[in-house]
């Protein structure tokens, strides 16, 4: 009968990744199967690259009648608010 144990992955991911070991050295000294804890890094890195960028779609409030100086940008995303100036380099 098989012993299932219970490993804190993040916690274990993180030191693999702070260790400049092997897959399969990191794993016989932390004693975990080499190809299950591969699946559980290939899984962590799917999810980092999913949150390391989000689409930004950027529409203007309203089409002016006259151009208008570019004095300040607003940018939101979600409850995130930001303001900010545009200064014009020197010539």
């Amino acid at each position: 009968m098989p012993k299932y144990r219970r490993y804190n992955w993040p916690h274990l991911l993180s030191e693999f990744e702070k260790s400049e070991l092997t897959q399969v050295e990191f794993c016989k000294q932390h004693n975990v199967n080499p190809k299950y804890f591969s699946i559980k890094l290939s899984e962590r890195k799917k999810a980092q690259a999913k949150q390391a960028f989000a689409t930004v779609v950027v529409q203007p409030h309203k089409e002016p009648t006259q151009p208008q100086p570019l004095d300040k940008l607003i940018i939101e995303i979600g409850q995130c608010k930001r303001n900010l100036a545009c200064v014009e380099k020197p010539k």
